[in-house]
């Protein structure tokens, strides 16, 4: 909801009297005010809130052009890679070496990106800077 929607109850700036018992109700109910309109952002902005897998599958499926190319960018990788190995058989474990290097490393993170990501769910991560 834009801030322009958002509903306030009237905040009272000047006293009707003098008196420190309307001084008081006014302190009050402009609390009071001040608690209800925080309540209010910290409720619309919590209805914001999903499960992180639920993110993460809406997030690919807005993604879904992008990804295609990569997939294509993989086939032709795959294609070229098996070319190169067909026409120079001695470079097939070389070749083999590097991609199970890659592999092993883009596994890694994804295993910390997955340890961070639960430990963010139960409240129990710490940065290496706290």
């Amino acid at each position: 909801m834009p801030m322009s929607e958002l509903q306030f109850p009237p905040v009272q700036t000047a006293a009707p009297s003098d008196d420190t018992a309307s001084d008081n109700t006014l302190l009050r109910d402009n609390i009071a005010a001040l608690v209800q309109i925080k309540n209010e952002n910290i409720a619309r902005i919590a209805q914001g809130q999903i499960n992180i897998t639920a993110a993460l599958v809406e997030q690919k499926w807005h993604n879904r052009h992008q990804i295609y190319p990569y997939r294509v960018k993989n086939e032709i990788y795959g294609s070229v890679l098996s070319e190169i190995i067909s026409h120079h058989p001695r470079l097939k474990t070389e070749v083999l070496a590097r991609l199970e290097a890659v592999y092993q490393k883009l596994r890694d993170e994804e295993t910390q990106t997955l340890s961070r990501t639960r430990a963010l769910l139960e409240n129990s991560y710490k940065t290496p800077h706290l």
